[in-house]
């Protein structure tokens, strides 16, 4: 039996790197305040920002502050005061503070995910783009449409520019404990209830790590030796790209083919709702065939290492998860600091996954023998 390890952003997450979107959000905030403080303007096709007094600096609660302590500030407010514009007074300051920027978003896309984005809500920017092309959808003036999916797309391809350079000044991750020993571990009959070949808990024959992360985080469990697997039977496949790699260049966008919504965008005459599906953008790399020779050529079980299983990948993971080789699917969920966990929100995040939901209910391995993910110590 080979073994079929989806690694997700959480992966990346346990090792300590800020790759959420809600940090890149930040981050591209910051630097356009930054560039403003010192050349009073910073305009891109996202958004425009502008200093409006050239002789302060940004001060609020007695100090003065840079600007990415104001963006830290907005974050935990959310960020529609600072689109806004809008003067505010907080409880402990004193002063009231007025804005040292105006800040004019040009982007439906960039509107949407600042409205979404705070320190008690996760944004997921993929999500949110598919939201506004069923919008769009939904819009009865063909001219409009265009309009509008033009400004979405253009949008989407320097939300994706700029998340490249973001991922690209992050440091390497360390190594944690456990994952090399997780990775080669042997396969345990008991998990797995559909008829299968094993004969034993035996070690797996190949190992096919389906990196959905931009990152090099995955790759430095493939090097080396072991005595049950060799390092060549691990391949990692970088299905969504790479940072700063030509031939392998990233995928970014929404992929769920199954959706009604999507059925009535191929009926639809306007051109543009397809700018950034992932399928299509498959067929740039041989990474998709790849995986389909894979599940293709033996029984497999599935690991998840931080892979939220959301609807942005559901054509991809219907696949392989009702694929007929496929015998079992065995999380590793997140252990939260106060004894919580996620195991039954990726059961449910899961369960979209499967039109046969009794079939479901035999892969997935229950969590009286599952795992928390491993996590660096900080």
């Amino acid at each position: 039996m080979n073994r079929l390890i989806l690694i997700g952003n959480g992966f990346d997450l346990a090792h300590g790197l800020k790759t959420s979107y809600n940090d890149f959000l930040k981050w591209y905030l910051n630097q356009a305040l930054v560039i403003a403080g010192k050349s009073f303007k910073y305009e891109d096709i996202l958004l425009k920002v502008e200093k409006t007094n050239l002789a302060e600096e940004i001060y609020f609660d007695g100090k003065v502050r840079t600007e990415a302590e104001l963006i830290d500030l907005f974050y935990e407010r959310g960020f529609t005061e600072l689109i806004t514009n809008k003067t505010f007074q907080t409880k402990g300051w004193q002063n009231h503070w007025e804005t040292t920027f105006v800040v004019t978003v040009k982007s439906i896309l960039l509107e949407n995910l600042l409205a979404n984005c705070s320190a008690s809500r996760w944004v997921d920017i993929e999500n949110e783009f598919y939201l506004l092309l069923k919008i769009v959808l939904s819009t009865n003036v063909t001219k409009n449409k265009e309009e509008l999916l033009q400004n979405i797309n253009v949008s989407m391809a320097e939300v994706i520019k700029y998340l490249e350079q973001y991922l690209s000044q992050l440091p390497i991750a360390p190594a944690v404990d456990g994952y090399k020993s997780l990775i080669i571990e042997n396969f345990k009959r008991k998990d797995i209830v559909l008829p299968n070949l094993l004969k034993e808990d035996e070690f797996p024959d190949q190992v096919h790590i389906l990196n959905f992360n931009y990152t090099q985080t995955a790759a430095q469990y493939r090097l080396g030796k072991n005595t049950h697997v060799h390092s060549n039977s691990i391949r990692i496949n970088h299905i969504h790209g790479e940072i700063n790699v030509a031939r392998n260049p990233i995928i970014f966008g929404f992929g769920d083919e199954l959706d009604d919504n999507y059925s009535k965008m191929e009926l639809d005459i306007t051109k543009g709702f397809f700018e950034y599906i992932k399928s299509f953008w498959y067929f740039k790399t041989s990474n998709y065939q790849d995986l389909i020779r894979f599940i293709d050529a033996e029984e497999f079980q599935v690991y998840i290492l931080g892979h939220s299983c959301g609807l942005s990948d559901r054509t991809m993971l219907n696949m392989i998860f009702e694929h007929e080789q496929c015998k079992s699917i065995k999380f590793f969920y997140h252990q939260h600091h106060n004894g919580d966990n996620n195991y039954t929100t990726l059961t449910q995040e899961i369960a979209r996954h499967f039109r046969n939901k009794a079939v479901m209910r035999k892969k997935i391995v229950p969590f009286d023998k599952s795992s928390p993910m491993p996590q660096i110590i900080r």
